[in-house]
């Protein structure tokens, strides 16, 4: 996962040494750059999606916790909220604490956060702070904040003028995206190191731009490394077996979608 799109925001180092043992010899310079390498290639070619960010948002605010199904609109009380209901979309009223609210199966106390949302690391409202661990909220389907305690609901309206830092804010920081799986960070260490030694001149194991090779009579076939970034392979079997077995379909990316009811959250990228 990426804020940006410029690369994964976290990916752990682990097994360079068992896949490279002259992994230590390396200058820190050649390291980073070899590592920085086998990460953006291999987090393109799984489809953009592993690897966990932090991020800090102000939600915008929380959905009402009771709709009406009324057919009209009291002013005054709330505003249209669209919903979809067995595939038709519709309209209800939110704002009415009154009778007759929507049987739903959203809990009482909820807002959106851009997923998927692997844990809370802190969150702050009305100049407190939350225990995330201690069953106060718990998230739902990846995107969904809930707070158990409903007499002291998420605002209805977060106010997005406070400072970064300010104790009446209401943000939420949590990592966002999916943890390296252990296969894929071994495949890290095995491209990187071939990098390595592609860099410093030694034989390694990366594909060239050669499809035959012909001496004395004996014809040896390559790979073509074009056709492989084609279709974001590396020439490197135990690499490229973990990258078709995360993203058999070859993805660019996760799949998104959008939704007019959602409040995206503001999140914060300075300072």
């Amino acid at each position: 996962m990426s804020i940006n799109g410029s690369g994964p925001c976290t990916w752990p180092d682990v097994g360079l040494q068992l896949c490279c043992e002259d992994w230590d010899t390396y200058s820190t310079s050649l390291q980073e750059q070899a590592s920085t390498y086998a990460k953006m290639i291999l987090w393109a070619a799984t489809g953009r999606q592993y690897g966990l960010c932090e991020l800090t948002v102000r939600p915008c605010g929380r959905f009402c916790e009771n709709c009406n199904w009324g057919g009209w609109y009291y002013d005054g009380l709330g505003t249209w909220v669209p919903y979809i209901w067995n595939g038709e979309w519709k309209n209800c009223w939110c704002g009415s604490n009154g009778p007759g609210g929507c049987c739903t199966c959203a809990p009482d106390c909820q807002v959106y956060l851009p997923g998927p949302v692997h844990s809370i690391v802190s969150v702050q409202v009305g100049g407190e702070s939350l225990n995330v661990t201690g069953g106060d909220i718990f998230v739902l389907d990846q995107q969904w904040l809930v707070r158990t305690n409903t007499t002291e609901c998420w605002p209805q309206c977060g106010d997005q003028n406070k400072a970064p830092g300010d104790v009446d804010a209401f943000e939420v920081v949590y990592l966002r995206g999916l943890e390296v799986p252990d296969a894929l960070a071994n495949a890290y260490a095995a491209l990187a190191c071939e990098y390595a030694k592609a860099c410093l001149g030694l034989p390694c194991r990366l594909p060239q731009r050669v499809s035959s090779i012909s001496r004395q009579g004996v014809t040896i076939s390559m790979v073509d490394i074009a056709e492989l970034l084609r279709n974001g392979l590396t020439g490197l079997w135990e690499v490229d077996q973990v990258i078709l077995a995360l993203n058999p379909n070859g993805l660019k990316g996760r799949t998104r979608f959008y939704s007019p009811e959602l409040q995206e959250p503001r999140q914060i990228t300075f300072p």
